[in-house]
């Protein structure tokens, strides 16, 4: 892959390009990134590259013309041609793969108040930004991206290591831990030394998911979850208004399940439940099939070594469901 990065600040590039796994990318011959100044294309003995807004304002704007030769001249008829720039798309884990597969990558470093837009709309394919603020040049952005899109080039990275990494599927990564297994007094999770991989992966798929709850719960709606996991998601942390017994009465009494206006209000089933009968509520015989994980799940978990409260944290319920299951385990 080759890439070219079009910057008015070249030598920003000499020491993060010459580290780590992108210079290591390099010297394998998997990419190819060339640095190239600006200034290299203008007109005037003053290599002049910006100049001020038309309609008045603060600041100044790239010219067209030394840009447009610049991008014209590397890009050679195959490149994508990617500007940094604060109005750009978010970068996220998809499109860094997107670009990955390209052949010819060419980043141009916005600057100042921005480039002239006549520039990007002849010469520009997307414009592409890191985050909702504002940097004083898009010579950091490049470095981010040609960094990202790097890793994932065939043979770079061992294929394995990015399968499970944070924003593959749309989660964040789980816990991971190494030596030794006890650091001042916390140990490592007995299912990680248990030599049980189905319960590893099954302990470290749902670390995963409840990281991603507690963390970016933005990211479930479109992450790649089974029914069964969705239904276990960790309630959301925030509070909703306290809801009062008439309330809870009027809803049960309405024919709505006691999960369904837990759901509602925010509040566990077993709480809805007990306010009702203390409302004086006579309570409908439970319907369908037993809620959350079966006792030979909970059972075989249990072996591992998990505690009660890791596994109700595992499966996405209370103590007391698992401590029913454990009970039916032995029955």
């Amino acid at each position: 892959m080759r890439i070219d990065v079009l910057t008015l600040f070249p030598r920003m590039f000499d020491g993060p390009f010459a580290e780590s796994i992108v210079k290591r990318a390099q010297d394998a011959g998997l990419v190819a990134v060339h640095v190239h100044d600006v200034r290299d294309w203008a007109a005037d003995r003053h290599r002049t590259v910006d100049d001020t807004p038309y309609g008045g304002g603060p600041g100044m704007v790239m010219r067209p013309e030394p840009l447009t030769r610049a991008i014209r001249a590397v890009r050679a008829g195959d490149g994508h041609v990617v500007l940094l720039s604060a109005q750009g798309r978010p970068f996220d884990e998809p499109t860094a793969r997107r670009l990955a597969d390209l052949a010819h990558l060419v980043l141009v470093a916005g600057h100042y108040e921005g480039v002239d837009e006549r520039v990007i709309e002849g010469d520009v394919d997307e414009e592409i930004s890191i985050g909702d603020y504002v940097l004083t040049g898009g010579e950091l952005p490049a470095m981010v991206v040609v960094d990202a899109v790097t890793r994932l080039v065939p043979g770079v990275i061992e294929k394995a290591s990015l399968v499970q990494e944070s924003h593959t599927g749309g989660l964040l990564e789980g816990p991971q831990y190494t030596r030794p297994v006890d650091y001042e007094g916390r140990r490592v999770p007995p299912v990680l030394l248990s030599g049980d991989h189905k319960a590893i992966a099954e302990w470290r798929r749902a670390g995963s998911i409840n990281r991603t709850a507690e963390r970016r719960p933005d990211l479930l709606p479109s992450a790649d979850l089974t029914p069964e996991e969705r239904a276990r998601l960790p309630r959301p942390a925030a509070r909703r208004p306290r809801v009062s017994d008439e309330e809870l009465v009027r809803a049960y009494r309405s024919g709505v399940g006691s999960y369904r206006i837990a759901a509602r209000f925010g509040v566990s089933p077993a709480t809805v439940r007990a306010r009702l009968r203390d409302a004086g509520v006579r309570m409908r015989p439970a319907k369908g099939a037993p809620r959350g994980p079966t006792a030979a799940e909970v059972h075989r978990m249990r072996k591992t070594g998990m505690t009660i409260r890791d596994l109700a944290k595992h499966f996405g319920v209370s103590h007391v469901t698992i401590i029913d299951r454990l009970r039916r385990s032995k029955a």
